[in-house]
């Protein structure tokens, strides 16, 4: 019934009437309102998500020299000191089965490049005396004392414990800080320059007390991340330790740290998961003991998209326990990534030139890999490595040789 006829029928009727229709068009609109709300909210949500996955994105592909002078920049702003030492709402967390890489600890200059590395060679120039300090500390008092200090632990107290006067304590403690920068410079990695692609040596598979670790070449890896406590960080905003500018600054440096560890987990979680997957190669460094592993099978052990890998190992590299650096991406061969690795390294020793049908015979007999005449011939080529009667001209004569 139509609000004209209800008047004409009964005026009290639609004395009800008006404000029950009133009634539901206000509820219609507060619904509208709140299904607007909500949408907007959603958006808002999504928008959020997709900033922060652009920010994760950046920070996984960020250069290492660039990452860690990102750090460093924020670990010497005097906001970060009194977050860590005076109100020790920061705190360092070091991933499981990690350290610090034994040659760090040497601090030689034999160890850097030749290349690029003038900036490490003066840092140790001109700290002769630091270094000397340091070497006279001992491995276990400079990891305990300077590298692995809790925030509890003043300057004076360290001074005190190591016999050192407090500005050899600071030195060593900014020492540390430059080679957290300039660690890409020391134990350089010794590829050149893939298609555009430069490495970084970040780590070393060393043997430890209870099977292998991952030895970090920067010592701002080596702590691990960020602990954060939040909690004690809003009971001093409410008690007035922080200015609402400080606050807010705060608030900027522990998103930007929750960043950070992003990417340090991402990359000791992809590490420790190759030595997991791969440690009976890291145990006898034969190819033979290399397993197929996917990006895809290690991104859904530790719950990333693969993406996150395939930005996080681009361009990092990792010494093995025998000294060999190696890729990090090698460690997730393809079945023919795998084959391509055999035939470089049969072809590497070979003697004389092996035929296709030669290839595949070894394959078969040394590795247990089953491959056809013809896959052998496609791998050589995609290799570059020419056929067999070409290879053989690069062989020395052997009736020259009588």
């Amino acid at each position: 019934m139509g609000l004209a006829n209800s008047l004409l029928i009964s005026p009290k009727l639609a004395l009800i009437s008006l404000p029950t229709q009133y009634s539901r068009c206000k509820i219609f609109l507060q619904m509208t309102t709140l299904r607007f709300d909500q949408t907007q909210s959603q958006q808002a949500r999504q928008k959020f998500k997709l900033i922060a996955r652009l920010e994760q994105s950046n920070l996984l592909e960020m250069a290492e020299g660039e990452f860690h002078r990102l750090i460093a920049e924020i670990e010497k702003s005097p906001l970060f000191k009194k977050l860590h030492r005076e109100e020790k709402i920061i705190r360092y967390q070091r991933f499981p089965k990690t350290d610090i890489s034994s040659n760090f600890y040497q601090l030689k200059e034999g160890i850097v490049a030749d290349e690029g590395s003038l900036d490490v060679k003066s840092l140790l120039m001109n700290n002769e005396h630091i270094v000397r300090q340091v070497q006279k500390l001992g491995l276990e008092n400079f990891k305990r004392y300077f590298l692995y200090n809790e925030p509890d632990v003043s300057v004076q107290d360290i001074a005190q414990e190591c016999d050192l006067e407090v500005s050899e304590v600071q030195e060593i403690n900014s020492l540390i800080d430059e080679f957290s920068v300039l660690s890409e410079f020391y134990n350089p990695s010794t590829f050149k320059a893939d298609q555009g692609t430069y490495y970084s040596k970040i780590a070393s598979v060393e043997r430890g007390p209870e099977g292998f670790i991952l030895g970090y070449f920067s010592p701002s890896f080596a702590r691990g991340k960020y602990s954060i406590d939040y909690e004690r960080l809003e009971e001093l905003i409410r008690n007035g330790t922080f200015s609402d500018t400080d606050a807010k600054e705060a608030k900027r440096i522990l998103k930007k740290l929750e960043l950070i560890n992003i990417r340090k987990d991402t990359v000791s979680q992809i590490l420790l998961g190759i030595v997991e997957k791969q440690g009976l190669y890291f145990e006898s460094g034969d190819l033979k003991a290399l397993l197929p592993f996917s990006q895809k099978e290690l991104a859904k052990k530790i719950e990333v998209v693969p993406s996150s890998i395939s930005r996080a190992v681009n361009g990092k590299s990792i010494d093995t326990p025998w000294g060999e650096e190696k890729p990090v991406k090698d460690f997730f061969p393809r079945p023919s990534m795998f084959k391509r690795i055999l035939i470089r390294q049969l072809l590497e020793v070979e003697t004389e030139p092996l035929s296709d049908e030669g290839i595949r015979y070894k394959l078969d007999k040394e590795f247990g890999v089953s491959i056809s005449r013809r896959s052998v011939a496609r791998l050589r080529k995609e290799l570059k490595i020419p056929a067999s009667w070409t290879r053989g001209e690069n062989f020395p004569n052997k009736a020259e040789e009588v």
